[in-house]
């Protein structure tokens, strides 16, 4: 099993900011005293910064960024519109015509009765009373 707890020792960290660059350099520097207004000044300052950010939405939509993408992406939507064809059916012609009906499927649908009659004369439980009726008249 493993101990819980590291078997290595843990490093003194106050030693090390004694030797510390920076924390010397804290040390060294002599201590200012703000002006008697700091606090009131600086408040007043951030106000200012809050209401300039909440005047100034509109500028953040007109900004270069924004505007450079909204433009780009009309333009390319214009390019695809002009790009399609206005005129929905083909140019070509080789789509077929629709089949008309004509004699042909007059015939089709006789010799279709005419088969179905003969497989209802082998086999009489393959149509009814009213299915044979119907395609006799």
């Amino acid at each position: 099993m493993k101990p819980n707890q590291p078997t290595h020792p843990l490093p003194d960290f106050d030693a090390d900011l004694e030797d510390d660059v920076v924390w010397n350099l804290i040390d060294d520097a002599s201590p200012a005293d703000p002006p008697p207004r700091f606090v009131e000044e600086t408040l007043r300052r951030v106000r200012l910064e809050e209401d300039k950010q909440k005047s100034q939405w509109w500028k953040l939509i007109f900004a270069p960024k924004p505007l450079i993408g909204t433009a780009g992406v009309a333009l390319a939507t214009i390019v695809i519109v002009i790009s399609l064809p206005s005129d929905p059916s083909p140019s070509n012609s080789t789509i077929a015509e629709t089949p008309q009906i004509n004699e042909d499927f007059d015939k089709l649908e006789d010799s279709f009765a005419t088969e179905l009659l003969s497989g209802a004369a082998e086999d009489p439980t393959l149509l009814s009373d009213e299915e044979i009726v119907a395609l006799l008249y």
